[in-house]
């Protein structure tokens, strides 16, 4: 189990999927709402994974139950709160994100894999998540406010 709050550090490593779900679960405790929480980091560097953890300790689904909209764009996941899970890989830009009307979920919770492709249009209330590929199983993590 982590024990190191927001406060005390804004960097992990961590070691397996299990490790930075629980890093998820983390930031999704200390992080204020709402909010639109952009994650960026290479291909296969974790960002569903952490994501896995936000959903699991926002909503209380399973983690199971979390993946990545890689071609629907969005998967709402509904519980104690709502979260927004975007991943905009496939998407062309801040334009194309706009004509789906997407920008409206911006009131709640979101968390958007690629965010960089509509970073003109980010609100305010925004955080930033890299992930960093380590190695097999090591990633690190850090955020900014």
């Amino acid at each position: 189990m982590w024990n190191a709050g927001l406060k005390k550090t804004n960097r992990w490593v961590t070691s397996s999927a299990e490790e930075t779900q629980e890093i998820g679960k983390l930031l999704a405790e200390g992080l204020p709402k709402p909010l639109v929480i952009c994650f960026s980091g290479d291909l296969g560097a974790g960002k569903t994974t952490l994501i896995k953890g936000f959903a699991s300790a926002l909503t209380g689904i399973n983690s199971h139950e979390v993946n990545s909209p890689t071609f629907t764009y969005l998967n709402i996941y509904e519980g104690t709160e709502t979260l927004y899970h975007f991943d905009l890989y496939r998407l062309s830009g801040a334009e194309d994100f706009l004509m789906r009307g997407f920008d409206e979920y911006f009131e709640g919770i979101c968390c958007i894999e690629w965010a960089e492709k509509i970073e003109e249009i980010l609100p305010s209330n925004k955080a930033f998540i890299t992930i960093k590929y380590l190695g097999e199983t090591k990633r690190e993590i850090s955020y900014e406010i």
